[in-house]
């Protein structure tokens, strides 16, 4: 079934906002989930007692034509993203409740979805690296804007958002307590790591330089320097003022964009391998071993279940250390499963898109044949 649009709606409570800051919110909501790809109308209504917002959103993207895929982390999200705005505008916002008939915590799906997430990976590496970096906390603000990213408090909560994005994070809920200003302020003080002059030049050393010297010891590091040249070295690097011969670790500027891209050619270059070694070849045949691989792991999952059971029961210490042994081989083999899933689905993602670029190739290939074959005779 094709999608030509998806429909969602953020409803607040009765007699708390006015429609103007209501629609206000809606918009914002609008920009930092979909406005840097898809067109989206929002439309606020009053014709309840709980004034609400309706999105419609375009399936296909304006930027690069490819379809807006909606699952359970998305849609984690996009609360996520509500609740933080109405936060900010101190509305109140329900409270996840263990539901008696569903098993489902959305707070699950979005911790999921940051953990996988390239864009959220990346922001948190650029945090980390800025507290890493900083003498205070008015420093560390300092660095993070130097690193291109607006950071804005609001109520004690501290948000960040790239220049080149619309999306907001609000860094505590995203990434945990160790996010949080008080908690920030303290790990830049108990930090011990060499700060950079130029922190807005986030850089990756390359591995170290080994040289062979003998079977007894086959490798030593090169001789560290020290004296007058490692003076030297030292203040050209603080002047940016280099020597004619760069040393073989020269560092290397990588862009935050970069980052990303190389993060997604490894992803690919997983997923290729992946279908390399199980011979995967058709749409058929991926979807067979997806089925094939979701039974293995609800199986495994019921073995860890009974053998948990198994574990409560278990009168000896021996025994339950036994148990939990088998346990972990489970779950690494659980997790290996679900890897695997992970794969699948992002390979399924693009299928859509691969499809007309097989066919464009195939039909080449035999417009050659065809050529090859008049040459011939």
């Amino acid at each position: 079934m094709a999608y030509f649009g998806f429909h969602a709606f953020q409803s607040f409570a009765e007699g708390e906002v006015t429609p103007e800051v209501a629609h206000e919110i809606g918009v914002k909501l609008a920009n930092e989930l979909w406005g840097d790809r898809f067109e989206v109308v929002v439309s606020t209504h009053i014709n309840t007692k709980h004034i609400h917002n309706h999105f419609c959103l375009n399936s296909v993207s304006f930027k690069d034509g490819k379809k807006y895929y909606d699952n359970r982390n998305t849609y984690a999200v996009m609360r996520n993203t509500s609740d933080r705005l109405c936060e900010e505008y101190n509305l109140s916002v329900i409270k996840e409740k263990a539901s008696p008939k569903s098993k489902l915590k959305y707070d699950n799906f979005y911790k999921n979805e940051v953990q996988r997430s390239d864009f959220y990976n990346t922001v948190k590496e650029d945090i980390d690296y800025a507290i890493g970096q900083a003498y205070s906390y008015n420093d560390f603000l300092g660095i993070m804007k130097k690193l291109k990213y607006e950071v804005i408090n609001r109520s004690g909560k501290l948000s960040v958002r790239p220049l080149d994005r619309k999306r907001n994070i609000r860094i505590e809920r995203a990434f945990g307590e160790d996010y949080s200003i008080q908690n920030i302020t303290k790990r830049i003080f108990e930090t011990e790591e060499i700060r950079e002059p130029f922190p807005e030049a986030r850089v990756i050393k390359e591995k170290r330089r080994y040289t062979y010297k003998s079977r007894t010891n086959p490798f030593i590091k090169k001789k560290k320097v020290t004296g007058i040249r490692a003076l030297y070295l030292y203040y050209c690097y603080l002047f940016r003022v280099y020597p004619q011969k760069p040393r073989t670790n020269t560092r290397r500027v990588i862009s935050k964009e970069l980052r990303e891209e190389i993060k997604k050619m490894d992803k690919i270059s997983n997923e290729a391998e992946f279908l390399h070694k199980t011979g995967i070849q058709t749409e058929e045949e991926l979807l067979k071993y997806k089925s094939s691989s979701i039974t293995n792991k609800n199986e495994l999952k019921s073995k860890r279940a009974n053998l948990w059971k198994k574990y409560h029961r278990a009168k000896t210490e021996n025994d339950k250390q036994e148990i939990l042994q088998t346990i972990n081989e489970l779950t690494k083999e659980i997790d290996k499963l679900k890897y695997e899933q992970e794969m699948i689905e992002d390979i399924e993602s693009r299928i859509p898109q691969m499809k007309p670029n097989i066919k464009e190739l195939e039909g080449k290939e035999k417009s050659k044949q065809e050529k090859s074959k008049e040459r011939s005779e």
